[in-house]
């Protein structure tokens, strides 16, 4: 019998459980919402979202006014509310890897386990039903600190709630400038995707096993 180690395993969500390479994935669903909501031209959509910065946003009355911008932006014709009820259809909607799902809770006895992921404050809800949040022992939802992964001030925020050091913490995540920023703050990290659950087995016992 393995005795549950005083280590913690941090699992980015998007691209590790929910999918955005395969499937009805994380750009289907943005392309599908825009389309609902007027957009004509949903060429290279999600890299002209990236500076709305949606994971960093607190509160639906601060996304209500990012989305009076983006509606400007992008000459869309419907209501916030229509977005909200849009976007809750079409990302439910997207494709999830249960395998990896079912083998980060299957760690649960071995060490702790933790969600870390840059998420829309809408996102929670999906997150909850694909991976069940009660079957990690720490979840860290980027909305709720108001920074983003990369960003080293989330890490610190972070490691500020954990009790373990920051050698017996290993985090996997399927960007690199965001594994960079784990192994520049000091957290062992591996780039990895759902796609490659051998990997991230082999990765995960493997640091189990070290002695600490």
């Amino acid at each position: 019998m393995i005795m549950k180690k005083n280590k913690l395993i941090l699992f980015d969500w998007g691209n590790i459980v929910e999918s955005h390479k395969t499937g009805y994935n994380l750009t289907n669903a943005f392309i599908d919402l825009f389309k609902s909501l007027g957009c004509l031209d949903t060429s290279n959509l999600i890299s002209k979202l990236a500076i709305y910065n949606f994971s960093t946003i607190t509160s639906l009355a601060s996304l209500e006014d990012t989305y009076t911008k983006i509606k400007k932006d992008f000459n869309l014709n419907g209501t916030f509310s229509e977005f909200l009820n849009n976007y809750q259809y079409y990302f439910n909607k997207i494709d999830y890897y249960k395998e990896v799902r079912d083998f980060e809770i299957s760690l649960k006895n071995k060490c702790y386990i933790g969600i870390f992921s840059n998420l829309l404050i809408l996102d929670k809800e999906r997150l909850d039903k694909e991976v069940g949040l009660e079957n990690y022992d720490y979840v860290f939802l980027s909305y709720e600190f108001g920074y983003r992964k990369p960003d080293l001030k989330l890490y610190n925020l972070v490691q500020a709630k954990l009790p373990f050091s920051k050698e017996d913490i290993l985090f996997i995540d399927d960007r690199l400038d965001n594994v960079e920023a784990a192994l520049a703050f000091g957290w062992k990290s591996y780039q990895l995707s759902g796609l490659e659950l051998a990997k991230i087995k082999k990765v995960c016992y493997d640091f189990i096993s070290e002695e600490l």
